[in-house]
């Protein structure tokens, strides 16, 4: 099957020009019927009344003379306007009346005459035989079951006439004299009007069914623009090429597909944005213990240092830093999977908060901070995996102590939600606090405040987004308020009933 077949486009052209070329037939076919019904009925009418019509001019022109003088005038003025052949016989079978005998004519077409009863007065005196045959519109009537040719009927008619010549007795009807030789102007017959209206109703519809088979193409071209666009424009994106953006009003099926690309693409760019930036921080945050441990290494070497205590603690730390940054980008990588397993338990969540955030006391005394623990008693068993739980207030307990200055202060507190369906741990600190521009951002991938990277200043910018993803795994979630210069709250909200599934 060719391409242009398969479009959409030549689909719904088909589709549309098969119901509109339905419509057509249907509306033609009903017209069709009609017409000949109406037609029909038209030319029952039409041959009634000139039956009667015929009936009257007969009678009074009999009834005038009482004979059949005068009758065939009055069948040449009805076959005139009529265009009939009328024979008109009487009670003995004698031929007394014939509209076409004084006409020059073709053969007729049919030798078939309908019979008609002549009554005058109430009294039949004959009978009518009109010639049917096309080009004829034939009263209604009997057929009669004794058919007459012309040329029998002309034949008995001369030797009647010949018979009465001879005797000379008495008087005979007489057929009058031939009258001169007239052209006769037949009406339009409804058969010429029904082929004509059914000519212009064929046309119509052809004429219809083009028309309407471009205004169709023309409808689906101007509709399908948008798509043709959209593809276009997703084959760039295919290409690799993120910015493309596609023109999108909203309120239509198209507009808001339009719409849903352009977010589409704009979340790849940011994606691919994203994934250079992390490849280039972790490429940085990697190199740079690296180097470190090589240099000393090479300074070791090469006799420039010696390999005493001091110095292998520093490359240990170094290694230490560098184990740390690949478990976080490892556990990162596998919460965002979806592949982290947690070991669910049954735990006494203040306990665990207040264990993990001890363990930081050493450190704020050595900068002289003061470390306050407040956990609320009666606290609800929480199911959780107590280790990542442990991760999470050690990371945000560490990333508060980093940022608060000497002879600042940090408070880790834990309690019960208002509606006491989750605990609520909340980690302050006095530090400098964080700007409007970086709040949305805290919880990034080797986001930092500090753009210089400063070791002394915060990690690797991981900490915060591994707290959010274990939160989140949890069935929880994280807040951040910030008062820049201030200091840094963070709220984690763990349910009591742990993930709604298990990871």
């Amino acid at each position: 099957m060719p391409s242009w077949a398969r479009s959409l486009q030549f689909r719904l052209t088909l589709g549309f020009t098969l119901i509109l070329g339905g419509a057509l037939l249907s509306v033609s076919a009903f017209a069709y019927a009609t017409t000949e019904r109406k037609i029909d009925a038209f030319s029952e009418e039409i041959s009634i009344a000139r039956a009667e019509r015929l009936d009257q001019v007969v009678s009074e022109s009999y009834s005038e003379n009482d004979n059949w003088e005068g009758v065939q005038g009055a069948l040449e003025q009805v076959s005139r306007l009529y265009d009939w052949r009328i024979v008109i016989e009487d009670q003995t079978g004698l031929i007394v009346g014939d509209s076409h005998s004084v006409f020059t004519r073709s053969p007729l077409l049919s030798q078939v005459f309908f019979q008609r009863p002549l009554v005058v007065g109430g009294v039949q005196k004959g009978n009518f035989y009109i010639e049917t045959g096309e080009g004829f519109v034939a009263p209604p009537g009997s057929r009669s079951s004794i058919i007459r040719e012309l040329s029998r009927d002309l034949q008995r008619q001369s030797e009647v006439t010949r018979d009465k010549k001879t005797n000379d007795q008495h008087q005979t009807p007489q057929i009058p004299s031939p009258l001169p030789q007239t052209e006769i102007a037949a009406e339009p017959q409804l058969s010429e009007l029904a082929a004509s209206f059914n000519r212009s109703l064929l046309w119509s519809g052809l004429a219809a069914a083009a028309a309407g088979i471009g205004m169709v193409t023309f409808t689906t071209r101007r509709a399908l623009a948008p798509v043709h666009v959209l593809s276009a424009a997703a084959s760039e994106v295919a290409q690799g090429d993120l910015s493309q953006r596609v023109d999108a009003n909203p309120g239509s099926e198209l507009g808001d597909l339009g719409i849903a690309f352009n977010d589409m693409a704009g979340a790849l760019e940011d994606a691919e944005s994203e994934r250079r930036r992390l490849v280039a921080d972790i490429a940085h945050e990697l190199r740079s213990p690296l180097t470190n441990i090589q240099g000393y290494l090479e300074a070791i070497k090469d006799g420039v240092l010696e390999a005493d205590e001091s110095t292998i603690e520093t490359i240990y730390s170094q290694t230490k830093h560098l184990s740390a940054l690949v478990g976080d980008l490892r556990l990162l990588a596998l919460v965002e999977a979806g592949s982290l397993r947690l070991e669910l338990t049954d735990a006494n969540i203040s306990e665990l908060v207040s264990d993990a955030a001890e363990a930081f006391r050493p450190r704020a005394v050595d900068r002289s901070i003061a470390l306050e623990v407040t956990v609320s008693d009666g606290m609800p068993v929480a199911r959780l995996d107590p280790t990542r739980i442990r991760q999470v207030v050690s990371n945000l307990v560490e990333n508060a102590i980093t940022h608060t200055p000497d002879n600042g202060r940090v408070v880790v507190n834990v309690g019960p939600a208002t509606h006491a369906a989750a605990a609520i741990i909340s980690v302050s600190d006095t530090g400098t606090g964080i700007s409007p521009e970086d709040l949305p951002h805290v919880f990034d991938r080797f986001y930092r405040v500090d753009r210089s990277r400063n070791r002394v200043t915060g990690g690797a910018g991981l900490g915060l987004t591994i707290v959010k993803r274990l939160v989140e795994v949890h069935g929880g979630q994280v807040d951040v308020s910030s008062v820049f210069g201030s200091g840094t709250t963070l709220t984690v909200h763990i349910p009591f009933a742990g993930p709604r599934t298990h990871a």
